[in-house]
């Protein structure tokens, strides 16, 4: 945890001379007590900020300090460094915002973050996302790069559903157990409708499997198939690659 905040504050630092830091459930009092920040002043915030106020912007005008508060961010009234603050930055240091952080995206990726929040008990899976995120990413963008990561693959819905598929015929299920567990099932499936027109009461890559040969074998028939035509694409391709 104290890394992960170390890197959290790191990044803010970046940006900011100032950061504030509102522990508003109290909680990380001895994590702030242990942290550790190259050329940052620490501060505790305890009735002291006009001392506070005029050291910070009159005494070391340059200085980067962490003024830490245990206690929630004061009303607006009584906060004698809201000036200060608006133009500095602020830590949250609940574990969404953690991640947000560390994986430099905005406030308005929270519910998928949330939504998907196992997929972040892995370092190495968060290290793995903060290496293909885009500045213009969307949702559903980091959605499939997530999982991407969980199946191994390239952050496409054709790399994922080979990865699967060669998992299914070597009877292994290691992908698919981790991207249930993280929660992106959902979302895969939908993929899978949108791009080949699967749909399924109950969805599973086996099912997919059989629907896929069945639908292409119709198609070469010149009948109708239950998938798109993205289908018979997708499956030619995928035999020309195991060849």
């Amino acid at each position: 945890m104290n890394d992960r905040i170390a890197k959290a504050l790191t990044k803010l630092f970046d940006e900011h001379r100032i950061v504030f830091w509102y522990d508003a459930k109290r909680e990380l009092h001895d994590e702030y007590e242990a942290l550790s920040l190259p050329n940052i002043e620490k501060i505790e915030l305890n009735n002291n900020e006009f001392g506070v106020k005029y050291r910070i912007l009159r005494g070391q005008p340059t200085q980067r300090f962490l003024l830490y508060h245990a206690g929630p961010q004061p009303v607006d009234m009584d906060n004698w460094l809201l000036d200060v603050q608006l133009a500095q930055g602020t830590f949250l240091d609940d574990q969404l915002a953690i991640w947000m952080s560390e994986l430099g995206l905005q406030r308005e990726f929270a519910s998928v973050l949330g939504e998907h929040s196992p997929f972040f008990g892995s370092q190495r899976r968060l290290d793995s996302l903060k290496k293909v995120l885009k500045e213009t990413d969307r949702p559903d963008d980091i959605q499939l790069k997530m999982l991407g990561i969980c199946a191994g693959a390239e952050s496409s819905i054709e790399s994922v559903t080979e990865a699967l598929l060669a998992e299914l015929a070597a009877e292994q299920d290691d992908k698919i157990r981790l991207i249930r567990r993280c929660r992106l099932d959902s979302f895969m499936w939908s993929q899978l409708a949108d791009r080949y027109g699967y749909n399924s009461a109950e969805p599973g890559i086996y099912d997919f499997a059989i629907e896929l040969f069945k639908s292409c074998y119709a198609m070469g028939k010149r009948q109708t198939g239950s998938l798109t035509n993205e289908a018979r694409v997708f499956l030619k391709r995928w035999k020309d690659s195991i060849r």
